[in-house]
């Protein structure tokens, strides 16, 4: 029988216990990039937690209180979850459940947990958490709904933010170190935009509320060209001038 056990990643064993996400070789930027923006999180009661089995890591979950979410929601009360994999070969085997049932457990005493997801890439997928009783609070275009399981059954709503900032012309990149994944794109965007000579603004997101508070609801990653969404998934220099060849006409 597998030996199954959750880890949570704390301040004494950050960098000693090996994340899922990124640790490739090919991501050390991005990884080491995560390090030092999950120990800035700690203190915001950040929780990255991992489900090992037999000593291999077979999926994560990040959540945070949500006054500290890096995504374009108001969920004051509850926690967030950004971020929950589990390791394809490990699916189907209830360890999804058991992060989901242990992030419930933190949650008590608050109004509940709130996930962003979406049917595209790179965020959540809806399934799980609509097999444990999340119900739908809020969609935004293109892609995005917010579920919530509420604790305390007179608690609000949360929502997505619907007032946004303005965005510079030319091709706009948000980006933050929340993702190892991402740990190229900025230098992809400087590049498409010099060979397409348009202009390029690169914003930088460096606290929770200017996640929060970027055009995105995702919070952590967003392209733009002239105010237009592109997409939330980080993009290869091929699909990026695939997206801006319709609009630039380049």
């Amino acid at each position: 029988m597998s030996t199954v056990k959750l880890v949570p990643l704390t301040a004494a064993n950050l960098g000693r216990v090996q994340m899922l996400c990124g640790h490739s070789p090919t991501y050390k930027k991005g990884y080491n990039a995560k390090l030092e923006w999950m120990a800035a999180r700690l203190n915001e009661g950040l929780r990255y937690t991992l489900v090992q089995v037999d000593g291999g890591t077979a999926g994560m979950m990040e959540y945070v209180p949500a006054e500290y979410a890096w995504r374009g929601v108001d969920a004051d009360g509850y926690l967030l979850i950004h971020c929950f994999w589990v390791v394809g070969r490990n699916r189907g085997h209830g360890y999804g459940r058991m992060l989901l049932d242990a992030c419930l457990e933190d949650a008590a005493g608050t109004n509940g947990v709130a996930v962003m997801v979406s049917k595209a890439h790179w965020l959540p997928t809806p399934k799980l958490f609509l097999k444990n009783g999340f119900e739908l609070a809020d969609h935004v275009d293109p892609s995005f709904d917010l579920l919530v399981k509420r604790l305390k059954p007179g608690a609000s709503l949360p929502r997505f933010k619907r007032s946004r900032p303005g965005i510079p012309p030319g091709l706009t990149l948000y980006k933050s170190d929340q993702c190892p994944y991402t740990q190229n794109v900025a230098d992809i965007v400087t590049r498409v935009g010099g060979q397409l000579k348009i202009p390029v603004n690169i914003i930088h997101l460096d606290s929770a509320s200017a996640a929060r508070n970027s055009p995105c609801p995702c919070g952590t990653l967003a392209y733009y060209y002239d105010g237009e969404f592109l997409t939330y998934h980080p993009a290869g220099t091929e699909k990026l001038l695939e997206m801006l060849a319709a609009r630039t006409g380049q």
